[in-house]
Order: C-alpha cells, then structure tokens, then sequence
C-alpha cells in the first residue's frame, strides 16, 4: 500500500529503506533520539511494520510498529521526520495510514510510549502535543520506566471498527 500526494510518497517499508530511516533518525539525534535509539530504529525498520514518506524520492518520515500479543492492541514503536520538514502533516499522515491498516485488520487500539511530562524537556513536550493532536489519550506514567532513568508516558487511541468490517 502507498499514498501520493504531490510530491510526498508514503509506502510500506523494507529493509532497503534502513540507510534513509537511519539518516532521519540522525537528523533528529540528540535532540529525540539517543544512539542507541538509532541502533534500535535501524534494528526496526528490517524487523516490524512500518511506513515511509519521501519527499520528490528523499527520506523525510518513517514510522514503525508492533503487535502485542494481548488483545487487539498494536504499538507505534518510532515514528520521526526529518527536521526540516515539520509540522506538514508529515507524521500524521504516517500514522493515519497504520491506524487504517490496523482498523482492517481488527486492531482496537493504538498505543505509544513517550517520555512523561515530569521531564522537563522541550522536545518531548513537542512529542506529546503531537500525540495529543492527533487523537492520543495519555493511560499511564511508569516512573523510571526508560533505560535513562526518564518517567515513561503511556498513552493510546482507540481505533473505531472500520466500514468494511461491520459491512455483513
């Protein structure tokens, strides 16, 4: 599956989208991502589901996820956009075609994890009100709950059953 608009292409990801993600997810280090985030992202990208979004052929955005096994409940597990273009709609959109690809495929909700507000830092507190303005609903703060030592946010959205499934 992809969507084009434009010049903006979001498509499904493979392992030979690991080189263009790696170089997002640089782009947004050290501000969001650690160095060993960019080794778990790079890890991701040949081992879970995800999208990719290309600006006139140029990496601008990826994002990945995971199911869990309890439920019907998959993860949003790293999600970034390249620096220069934020606030375009870029990561929404990225999520917008998950959340799609979950609805058809039964999936509730939609969780995500993020550093909590009890951490003071701009960046994350960008990450959060993104979350927030796309329809994400903080759950639960787990205290310590990053590598880092950082309180971990759990947030999530709930994800309405799509036409096609209650079409019988």
């Amino acid at each position: 599956m992809s969507e084009s608009t434009g010049m903006l292409l979001i498509k499904k990801s493979t392992v030979s989208d690991r080189q263009g993600v790696g170089g997002i997810a640089r782009a947004l280090s050290p501000q969001w991502f650690t160095d060993s985030a960019l080794d778990e992202i790079a890890d991701a990208v040949q081992l879970q589901d995800g999208y990719v979004a290309l600006d006139d052929g140029r990496y601008v955005g990826f994002a990945m996820y995971v199911s869990r096994s309890e439920g019907m409940t998959a993860e949003l597990t790293w999600i970034g956009v390249h620096p220069n273009f934020h606030r375009r709609g870029i990561g929404q959109r990225l999520v917008t075609i998950i959340e799609g690809e979950l609805q058809r495929k039964g999936y509730e909700r939609l969780d995500v994890c993020t550093v909590a507000a009890t951490v003071e830092y701009e960046p994350y507190a960008q990450t959060r009100s993104f979350y927030h303005s796309i329809g994400f609903t903080d759950v639960s703060v787990e205290p310590k709950g990053f590598p880092s030592g950082d309180d971990k946010l759990l947030l999530a959205k709930q994800l309405t059953k799509s036409q096609r499934n209650n079409d019988k």
